[in-house]
This record gives structure tokens, sequence and C-alpha cells, in this order.
């Protein structure tokens, strides 16, 4: 009787040992499924969370462009090609007829009006519209597209270099005509304040003005 109940006790002991391990393995099984699974879903909010913010910053590192591309401006100017060549021909006019016939040249200077487009900060071109009336009896409309550099477009204080070449109307007569601008500056961002300080040609040897950028 006491041998029947210490065999059953072991058998009994034996399989609630196994059982027991086959449990544990069951639960450490479950264990790392579920880490795994939890690793796999913190990763995966990871890297989405990682692109969004990725995105994101590219979408607010992406500049507007904020160059404004068009620009008129008003400008007089002194001393020009046709105010030169007035007062040489009136000259030659009184030498040749031995002072019996004169050219009542005006030696206003001109006006002039432009249109720039912008391609970037630098490189800008147009086209310029200039008058003058040099002698009483004529006028003189120039027509010249012009290529301008710009050296600090968005400062307040732009310096630049431009060159203007087209035809002039003068006296019933087309000729080839030119400015150059050796050293201008703009004073100002949206009305500025032009002057063409160093220059040459039918805007005059100097000349100033007032703009607008749109």
């Amino acid at each position: 009787m006491i041998k029947r109940f210490f065999y059953s006790a072991i058998i009994s002991l034996f399989f609630a040992v196994h059982a027991n391990a086959w449990d544990m393995n069951g639960y450490v099984e479950n264990a790392q499924a579920g880490v795994d699974k939890s690793d796999s879903t913190i990763w995966k909010k990871s890297e989405n969370h990682r692109y969004d913010v990725d995105r994101s910053m590219a979408q607010t590192s992406i500049p507007k462009d904020t160059l404004k591309h068009h620009s008129i401006s008003f400008t007089y100017g002194i001393i020009t090609m046709t105010d030169i060549a007035a007062a040489y021909a009136s000259v030659a006019t009184s030498i040749f007829s031995l002072g019996s016939a004169e050219l009542q040249e005006n030696i206003l200077g001109a006006f002039s009006i432009d249109y720039g487009y912008k391609f970037n900060e630098v490189v800008e071109t147009g086209i310029v519209f200039n008058y003058a009336h040099p002698i009483e009896k004529f006028i003189a409309l120039t027509f010249m597209p012009k290529l301008k550099l710009n050296f600090n477009n968005n400062g307040f204080l732009n310096p630049f270099l431009e060159l203007d070449a087209g035809i002039c109307y003068f006296a019933k007569v087309a000729v080839p005509m030119f400015h150059v601008t050796f050293f201008g500056l703009e004073i100002g961002r949206n009305f500025p304040i032009i002057l063409h300080l160093l220059s040459f040609g039918q805007r005059g040897v100097v000349s100033a003005g007032i703009g607008v950028r749109i």
C-alpha cells in the first residue's frame, strides 16, 4: 500500500514538472514573439515619424521666390550724345556759313523710360526709350535694348553696370546709338532712386531718376 502511494506520488510529480516546463517554454515563446512584434511596431512608427519630419523639413526648407522680376524707371540725364552732336553741328554750321546761318540747339538733356526684367538677382535685361530735343526743329527718339548687371539686388544699396545699344531716329534719319554706365547706384528697395554716376552715351554723362520694382 505504501509502495503504491509512493510510486503514484513520483509519477504525479514527474508529470507536474514536465507540465510546468511546457508552460514555461510557451510563455517564453509568446513573450519573445510579443517583444519582436512590439519592436517591429516601434521601428515602423519611428521610421514613419522620421519620414514625416524629413518631408516637413524639406517642405519648409524650399525657399520662396521673393525676387521682383519686373521694374520700371524714369530718369533724366545731361550731356547726351545728341547734345554733343547738336553742339558740334551748331559750331560747324556757323563756321562754314561764316556766321550767316546758325542752329538753335537746346542742350536740354534727355528723358528715359526703362523697363527691366530680372532673370535672377544679377542678370537683368529690358528696353530703354529715350527722348531728347537737342535742336529746336528736331527731336531724337531712341530705342535701346539693355543688359544690366546688379551686384546687390536685395540690398538697400545696389551697384550696377549697364550697356544699352539700339537705334536713334533724328532728323528723319536712323543712326546707331548706345549708352554705357560704368558705375550706377540704386538706393532703396521697392522705390529706388537710380543714379547713373559714371556713364557715357544717349542717357547722359550723369543721370538720375526714380524706379519701382514689381
